[in-house]
């Protein structure tokens, strides 16, 4: 009988699945705060550009938002183009792309032993972000 596998205790696993939801309610936050603070960028943008549209729309919230310049900016909407291109998809990206590529990134990279996140961002930003903008 092989007995090397991890036996849990019901207690590890009560602790597993309450550490589990506390991450989900912290992801949630985090995507809130991220998407808010985009669509005030967002708003302040198309006030003063009413012009801009597509990629230039994006980098220009995301360069407002971020505090960038216009490279770096250029550089965000360029790896959610190629982060759409990943996931199978051959169309241009959305804001709504755009807003989950910036979400995930900047909670990733606040997190060095995080591997991802576990919530749906696209249920969440649908009720907050036109999809066809």
């Amino acid at each position: 009988m092989d007995v090397s596998g991890t036996i849990e205790s019901p207690t590890q696993r009560l602790r597993a699945l309450i550490a589990a939801r506390l991450k989900k309610i912290d992801e949630r936050r985090f995507a809130n705060r991220v998407c808010s603070e985009l669509l005030v960028a967002l708003n302040a943008v198309c006030a003063a550009h009413a012009d801009l549209k597509g990629d230039d729309l994006y980098e220009a919230v995301v360069a407002r938002r971020s505090n960038l310049d216009p490279v770096q900016a250029r550089a965000i909407v360029r790896r959610a183009h190629e982060s759409l291109e990943d996931w199978g998809t051959d169309r241009d990206p959305k804001f709504i792309d755009v807003a989950k590529y910036v979400i995930v990134s900047e909670y990733l990279g606040q997190e060095a032993l995080e591997d991802g996140m576990s919530i749906d961002l696209g249920a969440l930003l649908t009720k907050r972000i036109d999809p066809h903008l």
